[in-house]
């Protein structure tokens, strides 16, 4: 009898968690690229947007969301095909080997896996390639330190660029919300 009691009680929690993820409200944040259309991104309400200026050649639209107590933060920088004039369409291939090469040289010698494991990100409007990192030389002293590094490329429609998130967790629920938002990533006209 106290097994079934267990048993409802754990039924009735999953059940009851699943709905408040599933009543967890979002918005849309925009990036217009004038002509060039607009990147939306999904954000749960409580996440913030910024445009930020990176100093990069170019001059290219880069923006930073945040989840609260910036427990996992996301900075990207945004292009599209022709970008200044220049005829760049960069391929999953390309995606692939850039995001390798700035991995061998950026993260891997202050790695804990000492290789790189490219993975596929994939939404429904946006396709790309990242790797995630575990800084080997993290110490848990500092409030918003992040353990975690992930690095990454994406494309929707016309629109590519490059992306950071660093969270405090590899595979649990900070990383997760950051990928799903990541995932969300649209072109609209």
């Amino acid at each position: 009898m106290r097994q079934l009691l267990l048993a409802i009680t754990l039924m009735t929690a999953l059940l009851s968690s699943a709905r408040a993820a599933e009543n967890q409200t979002f918005k849309t944040n925009s990036l217009t690229l004038d002509k060039h259309g607009t990147l939306e991104i999904l954000t749960p309400n409580d996440w913030t947007f910024a445009r930020t200026n990176l100093q990069l050649p170019g001059d290219p639209p880069s923006i930073e969301l945040h989840s609260p107590a910036n427990a996992t933060e996301i900075r990207i920088t945004v292009y599209w095909d022709g970008f200044h004039g220049k005829t760049s369409y960069p391929t999953a291939a390309d995606f692939e080997n850039i995001v390798s090469n700035v991995c061998l040289l950026k993260y891997v010698p202050a790695s804990v896996e000492k290789n790189i494991v490219l993975e596929k990100l994939q939404g429904p409007a946006v396709s790309g390639t990242f790797a995630r990192f575990t800084d080997a030389t993290w110490v848990p002293m500092l409030n918003n330190d992040h353990r975690v590094v992930v690095t990454g490329m994406f494309r929707s429609g016309n629109i590519w660029g490059n992306f950071d998130m660093v969270t405090g967790d590899k595979n649990g629920p900070m990383f997760k919300q950051g990928l799903q938002v990541l995932e969300s990533m649209r072109r609209k006209p």
